[in-house]
């Protein structure tokens, strides 16, 4: 046993220290783990396939003409060996190359070839490179099939691209509230320049700032690329060319731009554009985007961007020996940028703009006929254009003036409604409590439905309508609407608000807008864990048998009606123009009126009433008297107190 058992463990240990040297062999010829294979033998294939794909990647096309066989150079020269590589990477908008070595079979290599373009995406493929010996290497018999399989035998490749050109962005009248334009521009090549301070002052002469001029002089770019310095006006392009284009270093070019021709009147609603980041160039890579192309910021620009912007088409051909077209490769569609024409009015924008006159407020203008937006204004406001041309001091600016004219307080501000909620009471009125448009309430001076009571701000106005009520304003009629549902029903205000649409985006095409917010008892209870409001009378909200919120039956809802009380069938009622007549009884009862407590102000009211009344009879008595309707009455002589007539007073004219 113990013979048996040491030689399994013999054998055992034969078989690891076998498998770590064959591990070890294996490691060697490979690399090791995170270590780049073995080098090729010097002179052999694989060396000189390596050595190819090395240069063909690094784009160094004199190191690959070198590696060329004798009778490939004799075949093809330099320069219509650079220029084929040079023509394959323009029409694909290759923007990065990798080549390696995928396989070597004898004197033949298979190369993988990635390609980076910036308008077909990444394409990669694998072509065949022939091997030939030479002394001491071996060279490659190069034909244009090397670059790509598919041009063997005369065939080409061939790119379409087409750039869209932004949409315009039209007022309801066609007048361009956001525009493409060719913009003319003074910029710098700092590497020329030779009269710095002369340069500057002819910059300063033209009407360029301070702030512009020495931005332009202190960017971080290389020297010899082109800095702008501003753009030029239409009117003054010839000034540009006679007074600044001798000095070297002056580049005036023409560059497309956004323009926003109403500035800041339209600059909230229509918006601007922006630059794509790095990152978002990086997502649309192969796509055809380029730094400085720019996308939709806010407003109108970013909301509709896709539609403005367009698509950017792209298509990849394979051209034949004769010329034609073998065969589209690959095909993105063109689709040029949409024009849009809105509900805005542009003289609208521009009056409520000016209106405003830089006073923080928001204005915003509806056709009540069609529901169309005319003006859509926040203020204070900003020039759009700043944001279009890159002008770091308007951009400070504008980003630290008071006031935050980037907020667009007509979509984004939240203000409590106003009055205009009498509309939405008068509805809960009419649909909760069962309220005619006929029926008339109380419009008083003060209001005794909850303690302290509430006073109108124009005075008594009698038994309006609810029509009459909100076009008067009256609050007293509304106060009493709301207390009569709140004391019947849970969150009716609530919901009706809701029915009219608060507490809800708009859904208005092209504005980014705040929802708002509708509170209500379950709100204010998950807000602060208080009640809505504690009860005034200490019966039940709702009647037995009725769902909380659901209005009652149309006999109960017209008990809630009326102040008055029932007319009595039996009390004769006098006509203006007659005698008395008896009326009908009348077919609903109502409630009397509340009563309301006394207040120490009624008696010196009433005092003062008197008091008019007798100054308005004295004058009228004198106005007859005056005319000749009625003799004059001698009032009787003062006497003093020894019973002597007293001196007669002047009688004072009566006010």
């Amino acid at each position: 046993m113990p013979v048996r058992a040491a030689f399994i463990a013999a054998i055992i240990i034969g078989l690891l220290a076998g498998g770590a040297v064959a591990g070890a062999r294996l490691l060697a010829s490979r690399g090791g783990p995170g270590e780049p294979a073995a080098e090729p033998e010097p002179g052999s294939p694989a060396a000189a396939a390596a050595e190819f794909a090395a240069a063909w990647s690094a784009g160094d096309y004199q190191a690959l003409y070198l590696l060329l066989s004798p009778a490939s150079q004799r075949a093809y020269a330099f320069e219509a060996f650079a220029d084929a590589y040079r023509t394959f990477e323009e029409q694909l908008t290759v923007t990065g190359t990798a080549v390696r070595v995928a396989s070597v079979d004898g004197a033949s290599a298979r190369l993988d070839v990635r390609l980076d373009t910036a308008y077909f995406g990444t394409l990669e493929y694998s072509t065949a490179l022939e091997l030939v010996p030479a002394p001491a290497r071996y060279l490659a018999a190069w034909d244009p099939s090397v670059i790509h399989p598919r041009m063997a035998g005369g065939y080409t490749f061939s790119s379409i691209i087409q750039r869209p050109v932004r949409g315009t962005i039209y007022d309801r009248n066609g007048i361009e509230l956001a525009v493409t334009r060719d913009i003319r521009h003074v910029g710098l090549n700092r590497s020329v320049i030779t009269d710095r301070p002369a340069l500057e002052a002819a910059l300063l002469q033209f009407g360029f700032t301070r702030e512009q001029v020495d931005a332009a002089f202190a960017s971080p770019a290389p020297l010899n690329h082109r800095v702008r310095v501003g753009p030029i006006p239409e009117d003054r392009v010839e000034l540009a060319n006679q007074l600044l284009r001798p000095f070297q270093g002056i580049v005036i070019y023409v560059e497309s731009q956004r323009v926003h021709p109403l500035g800041p009147a339209a600059a909230h609603v229509v918006g601007y554009t922006r630059e794509y980041t790095a990152e978002e160039l990086a997502a649309r890579k192969g796509q055809g985007y380029r730094p400085g192309d720019r996308t939709g910021a806010v407003g109108l620009e970013a909301l509709l961007d896709d539609r403005l912007a367009g698509a950017i088409g792209a298509e990849l051909r394979l051209i034949g020996p004769d010329g034609g077209v073998a065969e589209v490769l690959i095909s993105r569609p063109f689709r040029q940028g949409e024009d849009i024409r809105t509900t805005l009015d542009a003289p609208t924008l521009q009056r409520a703009y000016e209106r405003l006159g830089g006073r923080a407020g928001a204005a915003v203008v509806i056709d009540p006929a069609s529901n169309d937006i005319l003006a859509l204004v926040s203020s204070p406001s900003f020039d759009p254009d700043a944001f279009e041309r890159g002008d770091a001091a308007a951009l400070a600016a504008i980003t630290a003036a008071p006031g935050a004219p980037l907020a667009n307080r007509a979509t984004s501000g939240l203000y409590a409604p106003g009055s205009t909620f009498k509309l939405i009471t008068g509805a809960a009125g009419m649909v909760y409590l069962g309220l005619e448009p006929t029926d008339r309430l109380e419009c008083g001076a003060v209001w005794y439905g909850v303690d302290p009571p509430r006073r109108n701000w124009e005075g008594a106005q009698g038994m309006l309508t609810i029509a009459e009520a909100l076009m008067r304003s009256c609050n007293p009629v509304f106060y009493e609407i709301g207390l009569r549902l709140y004391d019947g029903f849970d969150d009716a205000l609530a919901e009706m608000a809701r029915q009219f649409g608060l507490g809800a985006p708009t859904g208005t095409v092209g504005v980014v807008e705040e929802a708002g917010l509708v509170p209500d008892a379950a709100w204010k209870r998950r807000a602060t864990g208080q009640p809505w409001y504690p009860r005034r009378r200490s019966e039940p909200q709702h009647r037995p048998g009725r769902p909380p919120g659901h209005p009652p039956p149309a006999r109960q809802r017209l008990q809630h009606l009326r102040h008055r009380p029932a007319p009595d069938a039996a009390a004769p009622r006098r006509r203006r123009g007659g005698g008395p007549r008896h009326a009908a009884p009348h077919p609903r009862a109502a409630r009397p009126p509340p009563a309301r407590p006394r207040t120490r102000h009624r008696p010196l009211r009433h005092g003062l009433r008197r008091l008019r009344a007798r100054r308005l009879h004295e004058l009228r008595r004198q106005i007859r008297h005056r005319r000749g309707r009625q003799p004059a009455v001698p009032r009787p002589l003062r006497r003093d107190d020894a019973g002597q007539p007293a001196a007669r007073h002047r009688r004072r004219r009566p006010r």
